[in-house]
């Protein structure tokens, strides 16, 4: 094709009337001849014809060839009217997306606990992590004499309690299409000169839908399915022999294909109910509720969701944020799908299918999320995307795994669940209406994991579920109590030794602590001959968790606030963003000094009791009556905030107070994986951590099993 030219016009637009300059009028006739340029003719040896100026297929050349008579056309005909008229631009066909057909996918392992396995669900879940992590998920079918009752079939709650549904639309009209990198051994026709593909995107839009019971978004669900396979030609255009009949119930093989179909080239508009996210203390949890007057193994067993958050092991039990720590219920149809999401702060997740039809995971290894991300980028956003009328870019797992990234398969059958790890990306389809409920949970070996998270929305400037300082600081006081009862006692209870495994030197607990405490105080040493400094009072973020206004990081350890507002703070990197306002006005709040960390990093090094006395001491007294400034808390509307307190004269004494701490520490080795090996996708099975504890608690009734009870703080 010739390149494209800058076009001059007349005043008046007539380009009949426009005439040859002098001294341009050719003497000779000459053939003007269109020649493509393709392929071939770009190789070496050949000769090349380029046509510069207008391109042939201009209108407006066409015409001014008109009055041109040495011009003789390679049909050696006049332009006629007819084709002077302009002409629609050429419509190139979208590629779709080069997945074969015979690509499989590494199916997830599948887990099957004994009786005495199954009685402690953390020890339990922490000897599948080595074989299940690299993989992102995995299946647990829990033994035969594990049938919970599920609540939501109950009449009250299947007739009468209504949820939020959300409208999942696919069409085909709604995709787009993104530039990558073509391969070099890509040897489809393609006239393109530059060696970048053009790929099918598709996209789906999600939009506020219906109220419904589970009663009448069942039978929906079973309509609309029957519908589909029974009227295939009005749905898909076209008849297929493997299409089951009405009376033949359609297999996970059958969902899996018309779902393949929809994501990778849709042929009609297809809509779907979905019920995503539903708050289990508004709606109903599926398991009964611990506390009630009759107590049997199934309210308190780990296993039960409204007890896993809060179990004794999980970090969780020092945070109060309720949107992680209640179960979340998830009610499907036919081609319903979960599109792709990682949990927020990258949590573990525990899933149970309580009733209904399979449900189909496709997951990405928390090692390969970088490859992910790095690929298709536009699949970022609905990582951590709520419902929207922005349509949300959907991924067929097998194109993934032809691109490189390897995907993992799990069927999750009722009555099973599915673990989710640390940093997986995981989308899901539906083969039926089905209920499925969630949970959130956070052992210690999460806590490499949690960092990185910390880091990365700070970065981002995104805000995290919890408060990430507020778990460690409350686990580490955890941590010492028991720690001081074993070194008095003996005693080996499970909190004694789950503690004990994880500190010491080359404990992972104390790896975790230690690293936070050098950061810690490497900001303050910046801040703390320029600011005054205040230790905060110890309600500072009991109502509500306190943010930086600029990168939404915690402010559990410390912030920066300034006399012109009560509401407003910052960490101690963006002090500049606060307010114009001079430093005199700011202050520094600090919740410990970096003496009294360090003496906390001395008590989970077991190395010195008097360690231990000493950091219960300050912690102690810290509670029992801060001397630091009150921050006003929401609901103190109209109540004037408590004057700072007087600093001391002497600035030097100040910074002692602030910035004191003893010589860094040596290295220590850590017993899972670092923060580093996480930010970097490596995946060592050497830097694992081992259990935290093997001993199984007992229930109520004298099983087997988990209790709720939230630990109390040391």
């Amino acid at each position: 094709m010739g390149i494209e030219g800058n076009h001059a016009y007349s005043k008046t637009g007539n380009m009949d009337k426009l005439s040859t300059p002098p001294g341009f009028v050719s003497q000779t006739t000459f053939v003007l001849r269109n020649v493509h340029q393709d392929r071939e003719s770009s190789r070496p040896g050949q000769v090349q014809e380029q046509i510069t100026g207008f391109g042939m297929d201009d209108a407006s050349f066409k015409l001014s060839l008109s009055s041109r008579p040495w011009i003789v056309h390679d049909d050696h005909t006049k332009p006629t009217s007819e084709t002077l008229k302009p002409t629609k631009p050429e419509e190139r066909e979208r590629r779709i997306q080069r997945v074969s057909k015979n690509v499989t996918l590494e199916e997830a392992p599948v887990f099957n606990p004994t009786e005495e396995e199954f009685s402690d669900t953390l020890s339990y879940i922490a000897t599948l992590r080595d074989k299940a992590e690299p993989y992102g998920i995995c299946c647990v079918v829990p033994p035969p004499s594990w049938k919970p009752p599920c609540l939501l079939e109950e009449k009250e709650v299947w007739e009468v309690s209504k949820f939020d549904t959300q409208v999942q639309l696919f069409d085909a009209a709604n995709d787009t299409t993104i530039k990558k990198e073509a391969d070099d051994d890509d040897d489809d026709d393609n006239d393109d000169e530059d060696h970048t593909s053009e790929e099918n995107v598709k996209f789906c839009r999600v939009e506020r839908g219906p109220r419904k019971t589970l009663e009448t978004f069942k039978n929906f669900a079973d309509s609309y399915k029957k519908r589909h396979f029974s009227v295939e030609d009005e749905v898909l255009g076209s008849k297929s022999s493997s299409t089951p009949s009405l009376k033949q119930e359609p297999t996970v093989a059958d969902v899996e294909k018309e779902y393949r179909q929809l994501v990778e080239s849709p042929l009609v508009e297809i809509e779907v109910l979905y019920g995503n996210d539903l708050d289990t203390r508004t709606f109903s949890s599926g398991f009964p509720l611990p506390g009630a007057s009759e107590s049997c193994k199934y309210k308190t067993s780990g296993w039960n969701l409204n007890n896993t958050a809060k179990l004794p092991g999980s970090l969780l039990s020092y945070e109060d944020c309720e949107s992680v720590g209640v179960p979340r219920l998830s009610v499907g149809m036919f081609l319903s799908s979960q599109l792709w999401k990682s949990e927020k702060d990258r949590l573990y997740s525990l899933c149970y299918l309580h009733v209904g039809a399979p449900r189909v995971w496709y997951s990405v290894a928390g090692c390969h999320r970088s490859k992910l991300m790095n690929l298709f980028p536009e699949m970022s956003g609905e990582l951590q995307s709520k419902m929207s009328r922005e349509p949300v870019m959907i991924m067929s797992p097998y194109a993934l795994n032809m691109e490189g990234i390897p995907v993992t398969r799990c069927v999750q059958n009722p009555g099973q669940y599915v673990i989710l790890f640390p940093g997986s990306c995981y989308s899901a389809v539906n083969c039926g209406f089905n209920c499925l409920e969630k949970a959130n949970f956070a052992p210690i070996d999460w806590l490499p994991h949690g960092d990185v998270a910390v880091h990365q929305n700070q970065e981002k400037k995104k805000k995290s579920l919890i408060s990430y300082d507020k778990i460690l600081l409350g686990a580490a006081r955890e941590a010492v109590k028991h720690l001081k009862e074993y070194s008095l006692s003996k005693k080996k209870t499970a909190d004694n030794m789950r503690w004990l495994n994880a500190c010491g030197k080359e404990g992972l607990f104390t790896s975790i602590v230690k690293s936070r405490v050098k950061q810690e105080r490497s900001r303050r040493q910046f801040l703390a001959s320029s600011l005054k400094s205040q230790r905060m009072d110890k309600s500072f973020d009991d109502v509500s968790k306190r943010e930086c206004c600029f990168c939404f990081v915690d402010l559990h350890f410390s912030a920066v606030q300034c006399s012109c507002s009560d509401e407003r703070f910052s960490c101690l990197s963006h002090v500049r963003n606060l307010c114009a306002c001079p430093s005199g006005k700011k202050r520094f709040l600090y919740r410990y000094t970096i003496d009294e960390l360090n003496v906390l990093v001395e008590a989970l090094e077991l190395q010195k009791l008097s360690a231990m006395f000493r950091w219960g001491n300050f912690d102690r007294n810290y509670y029992a009556s801060s001397p630091g400034i009150k921050i006003s808390q929401p609901g103190d509307k109209g109540k004037k905030a408590d004057e700072v307190l007087p600093c001391s004269d002497n600035n030097n004494n100040t910074r002692k107070d602030v910035e004191a701490g003893g010589k860094e520490q040596g290295k220590t080795k850590v017993k899972a994986r670092s923060v580093m090996e996480i930010m970097k996708g490596n995946d060592d099975e050497s830097g694992h951590v081992q259990p935290c504890s093997n001993k199984p608690n007992k229930t109520c009734d004298g099983s087997a099993g988990n209790t709720a009870k939230k630990p109390k703080l040391g």
